[in-house]
């Protein structure tokens, strides 16, 4: 059975990204059951990059899927407020 991935990018000044591992940090420490969510921050502080993975298929698909769709609508606002500062 095939698995799902899904990844997300956020980049910016480095102060942004570490604003928004500070907010998508804590709920990606406690994934969903059947998804597994690994972080990676660029060496330089200038990138955020989230990896969704949902191993067994189409089972976890939607979990996957609402999982992603949530951290887009995070940084959404996130961009939005920063536009602000």
């Amino acid at each position: 059975m095939a698995g799902f991935k899904a990844v997300v990018k956020a980049s910016g000044n480095p102060g942004f990204i570490a604003s928004v591992y500070r907010m998508l940090h804590p709920d990606n420490a406690t994934p969903p059951k059947g998804v597994v969510i690994e972080e990676r921050v660029s060496g330089e502080g200038s990138s955020y990059m989230l990896v969704f993975t949902a191993p067994r298929g189409l089972k976890e698909l939607r979990t996957l899927k609402g999982s992603v769709d949530e951290v887009l609508k995070l940084l959404e606002v996130a961009e939005k407020l920063a536009m602000f500062k």
